[in-house]
């Protein structure tokens, strides 16, 4: 057998090459000032939505991912007897699939795109067996976006949409599939947006899932919070198959490195727009996001916005600020705000499911979200007792110096008008009947009928 097939994974198992090959960092932005704000803030936030950093989670999940396919390839490859039988006669292996979770907008279709970018692209293999070489491909990647069933999923996505295929049942489109997988050389499916399936239910989602576990492959599926909290409501048989290996990816800590490589690329691409401290925007962008890549593109773009509003080309802490409480970010904000209530008190009620991580997670990883927390909950108190204890003069010098920003000092108590004069008892019967001789009238009241 060729060792150059049983070996084609081996090369992609180094997470310093991995590193260097997903990571993504735009050109720095041009200068913005000229162009019209939105515009502008347009073309910032498609410049921040392409940076890929990946963080410690995401290289050690593509590692493993990789290393379960290369098991599988050089499983399949053993010898040339036994991957032409395996294509006449597959054999009906379930692997259980890896479910891979976490909050919304965190970064996990990224990180299936990274892992297919390290994937070994297709190459030729010549077997005595068939006359001419077969193109091997590492993977089958499909969004469950539109799928319906497990059938649809087989016929459109691992046999193309064969009309033949639609009159045979699932069993035998199975087996179709098995054989194919395995013709092929294919050691890895991946299966993204679940949580998009037509009809969102628990059951078809099953359906789905265990269609696609049934190949026999190594299997990824992507799935957001909510659905896995309706997978968790199904029978022990289901949820034993399909949650028995979740990856939860959680956000980053605001003081790891991996958070402050991101803030520092977003700096980096922004070119000159960003005129904040790393460690005050990693701060403050982790307590206005929760660690939420996509809220911290949207944030950004936002105080782009507020900054061009104010007549100033570049953003500071205080233009963070005012997008955090804009119109547009109302809603993230009040996630943002149920995450860090929920992190406080993890045993509070279970609403917001979306919100809420349905494993358990780690003792240290719960204490750090907890600390961080409370520590900002403290900061936020010093911060505004001391506000409070200043007077006018002192707001104002705070606000001069920079260290008040100009949104979060109180405006000066307006000056109060003076109080009313006393007037005397004949100064007041006098003004009375005045008003009085004032309001005579000048035609007689008609009687009454």
């Amino acid at each position: 057998m060729n060792v150059q097939v049983r070996t084609r994974f081996d090369d992609c198992l180094d997470l310093d090459q991995i590193r260097a090959q997903v990571t993504v960092r735009p050109q720095p932005l041009i200068e913005l000032s000229g162009i019209d704000p939105l515009i502008a803030a347009e073309l910032m936030e498609e410049s921040l939505k392409n940076i890929y950093v990946p963080n410690k989670f995401s290289l050690n999940f593509i590692r493993e991912m990789l290393g379960r396919a290369s098991l599988h390839n050089a499983d399949l490859f053993k010898s040339e007897t036994e991957y032409v039988s395996k294509i006449y006669n597959p054999p009906e292996v379930e692997k259980f699939p890896v479910c891979l979770t976490g909050l919304a907008g965190i970064g996990k279709s990224q990180t299936i795109t990274a892992l297919r970018k390290v994937c070994p692209p297709a190459m030729d293999f010549n077997c005595s067996h068939f006359q001419g070489s077969i193109e091997l491909i590492s993977h089958w990647y499909v969004s469950a976006r539109g799928k319906s069933s497990g059938k649809q999923l087989l016929l459109d996505v691992v046999l193309g949409d064969l009309e033949a295929g639609k009159k045979t049942n699932v069993a035998k489109l199975l087996v179709e599939s098995r054989r194919r997988a395995n013709l092929y050389g294919v050691s890895l499916a991946i299966l993204d947006e679940t949580q998009h399936i037509t009809g969102s239910g628990a059951t078809k989602v099953t359906d789905i899932l265990l269609t696609m576990a049934a190949i026999g492959l190594p299997v990824i599926f992507v799935s957001n919070y909510s659905l896995v909290h309706k997978l968790n409501r199904r029978n022990s048989e289901d949820k034993q198959r399909l949650l028995s290996e979740p990856r939860i990816m959680l956000p980053d800590h605001p003081e790891s490195q991996d958070w402050k490589d991101y803030v520092s690329e977003c700096i980096r691409v922004c070119n000159g727009h960003i005129q904040v401290g790393m460690d005050d925007l990693t701060t403050e962008l982790h307590r206005s996001t929760f660690g939420i890549k996509r809220l911290a593109v949207q944030l950004l773009k936002l105080a782009y916005i507020e900054c061009r509003s104010a007549g100033r080309k570049s953003i500071n802490l205080a233009d963070v600020s005012k997008a955090f409480r804009s119109s547009a970010y109302s809603s993230n904000s009040r996630d943002v705000q149920q995450l860090q209530l929920q992190s406080l008190q993890p045993c509070s009620p279970g609403t917001h499911l979306d919100l809420r991580c349905p494993f358990d997670l780690p003792i240290d990883r719960n204490s750090n979200v907890v600390s961080f927390a409370r520590e900002d909950r403290d900061n936020r108190v010093n911060a505004a007792v001391f506000d409070s204890a200043l007077n006018e003069k002192e707001r104002l010098a705070m606000k001069h110096i920079g260290l008040l920003s100009g949104d979060v000092a109180r405006s000066s108590k307006q000056n109060r008008p003076p109080p009313v004069p006393k007037v005397s008892d004949e100064e007041m019967t006098k003004s009375f009947f005045e008003i009085v001789d004032s309001l005579k009238q000048t035609t007689k009241p008609r009687k009454p009928r």
